[in-house]
């Protein structure tokens, strides 16, 4: 099953703040970060302003919360495109289809950041939750 547990993370203790790498695996697999609890997309693009299962607010209460989360899919997805360019010019030079490669690099930079958005905005609110831990 992983860390993080059962479908029934939600439970008692879940105002306790996880160890990081349980509340990255949760992040992970789309779910809160605090207690593991399903339902906090909203859609595609929104959060949900609170986890339904344990009341985690998800923009943690600054306007701004949401650049971390941006700035982290930013360069998680020009990573992930500057090494997978990298491993097609390896793989086929030193003929270079580099017509395909500029076309193809141009599509997945414009989709790949909006396929991220969900995991870039829970991973930063994972991260952010264990940096900033909640207030009483």
């Amino acid at each position: 099953m992983g860390p993080g547990g059962s479908a029934g993370e939600g439970a008692p203790g879940a105002r306790e703040r996880p160890p990081l790498g349980t509340a990255l695996w949760r992040a992970v697999r789309l779910r809160c970060p605090r207690c593991g609890g399903r339902g906090v997309l909203a859609s595609w693009f929104r959060l949900e302003p609170a986890c339904p299962v344990c009341g985690l607010e998800t923009d943690r209460g600054e306007e701004d919360h949401f650049l971390g989360a941006v700035l982290l899919n930013f360069v998680a997805v020009e990573m992930a495109l500057a090494a997978a360019g990298t491993a097609v010019i390896v793989a086929t030079a030193p003929d270079v289809p580099w017509t395909g490669l500029t076309v193809g690099g141009v599509l997945l930079a414009a989709a790949m950041p909006a396929a991220a958005y969900p995991w870039s905005r829970l991973l930063y609110l994972a991260v952010d939750l264990r940096l900033r831990p909640e207030e009483a």
